[in-house]
């Protein structure tokens, strides 16, 4: 009896729906400060990618999938002067040769930015203008979506895009 107990607890807390968090609950579990600008190869900052981001490579940089999302906290003044968002990439041969261009975009608190598109491989900034509007509180979600990508294979399961090296809100 006590075994049937047990079991129907456990299954009822494991069949409990989470709402989906608000930005800045995503990181405040961690002993890190939020922060404006995340290296993707600091292991303190590691906790702001929130998702579509890969383990460090060569000590510097990650692989992202199409989609990928950073929680980052607004600069100094951004609520009332905006911002830059900019994304330190890569678009490696391996991805051009295989899809061709890709284009990247992203989507800030709701706001959808005007997306770029790289048809040669090379080191790249992704910058946009951010408007106050979209930065209203301690902490911001930075979604980015590519339109292409290649795998999984039967070499490598992974679905990847873009390199990611920096990603970060500058104030104006």
């Amino acid at each position: 009896m006590r075994r049937l107990a047990l079991t129907a607890v456990v299954l009822s807390i494991a069949s409990c729906k989470r709402s989906a968090p608000n930005p800045s609950a995503l990181v405040t579990d961690h002993a890190a400060p939020l922060v404006s600008i995340v290296q993707v190869k600091d292991p303190a900052a590691s906790a702001q990618l929130v998702k579509g981001f890969y383990p460090v490579e060569a000590g510097a940089w990650r692989w992202t999938m199409k989609q990928f999302e950073v929680v980052l906290k607004p600069p100094p003044g951004a609520a009332e002067n905006g911002a830059k968002l900019n994304l330190k990439l890569a678009v490696p041969e391996a991805i051009i040769s295989k899809v061709g261009p890709v284009t990247l975009g992203a989507n800030i608190n709701g706001l959808a930015l005007p997306p770029e598109t790289y048809s040669k491989s090379g080191d790249y900034e992704y910058t946009r203008d951010v408007p106050a509007a979209a930065l209203k509180g301690d902490a911001v979600a930075v979604q980015f979506s590519s339109d292409k990508g290649i795998g999984p294979t039967s070499d490598d399961a992974r679905e990847l895009s873009v390199i990611a090296v920096s990603v970060g809100l500058e104030p104006k």
